[in-house]
């Protein structure tokens, strides 16, 4: 137990500050660090799915969901469709050249796909959160870390809510520890900490969408985030591992710290592009 929290602290030691200079420095060291991030997920998920005996185009996948953050910042937004049937094209042509129909290539392109867009789309959203809404890189960087401090805050709630009060299973075939007590701690705490994240940390935002407007980006966020985090959870209880990978000593894989993190980035920043 202690190597495994000394584990975590050093990863976290090490994490945390790169990850918050990066944004800090944000453009194209910021996408790029998103397409490394996206990168690197999809080869988690192309070695889960290996697990339950799928193909998958781990190489093309990720290439692909690297292309999604870096569009986002260099790219119209409709680009990204374009990118998107290209992959389709080239990902079944891949499949067919390489793998025997046996095999299933057409299952290996969509699942190589899907997997692109899931994890390499969801964070380019990232890009506009961190660049769209101003162009101080110290609020850039707030604007970033809003829904990273407010899926925190969830998930905590979510944990010491469940362990004080859970009796209701939430989803019990797709994971058992999570009651409906600690989803409501973590529907309640994404409003809270959003109102304080408005008011006290970044005061141009809680000028602009009030009160009524953060509790509202709260309860989005948090439930983004709780959905995001039972979607993993379903994908390694089909695949039948328990963690992503052993990338992260102590955490399990990358795709098991962004889990939330792949809904609540984009359901923030969509929040915030209707009505901010």
């Amino acid at each position: 137990m202690t190597s495994d929290l000394g584990q975590r602290l050093t990863v976290a030691a090490i994490g945390i500050p790169v990850t918050v200079a990066v944004t800090y420095v944000g453009g194209p060291l910021f996408a790029v660090g998103l397409a490394v991030l996206a990168a690197v997920a999809v080869w988690e998920v192309g070695r889960m799915l290996a697990a339950r005996g799928d193909r998958f185009l781990r190489v093309p996948g990720m290439i692909l969901a690297a292309c999604y953050p870096l569009s986002a910042l260099y790219l119209e937004s409709g680009d990204a469709w374009s990118i998107t049937l290209a992959a389709l094209v080239l990902l079944v042509g891949t499949a067919t050249l390489r793998i025997a129909p046996a095999e299933r290539p057409f299952q290996a392109a969509s699942l190589t796909l899907a997997a692109a867009v899931y994890v390499g789309g969801l964070l380019s959203f990232g890009v506009p959160l961190r660049e769209g809404f101003t162009d101080s890189a110290l609020d850039g960087t707030l604007f970033f870390f809003l829904p990273v401090a407010l899926t925190w805050l969830a998930d905590t709630a979510a944990y010491f809510g469940g362990r004080a009060l859970g009796k209701r299973k939430l989803s019990p075939v797709i994971s058992p520890n999570k009651t409906v007590e600690g989803a409501v701690a973590a529907l309640l705490a994404g409003p809270i900490g959003a109102v304080f994240y408005g008011f006290v940390v970044l005061p141009r935002l809680g000028s602009s969408l009030g009160a009524p407007g953060l509790l509202a980006l709260g309860l989005v966020v948090a439930g983004a985030a709780t959905l995001g985090d039972l979607a993993e959870s379903a994908l390694k209880r089909e695949c039948g591992v328990k963690d992503s990978s052993g990338l992260l000593p102590g955490h399990g894989g990358l795709l098991d710290r962004m889990d939330s993190l792949l809904w609540s980035i984009p359901a923030a920043c969509v929040f915030l592009l209707v009505f901010l």
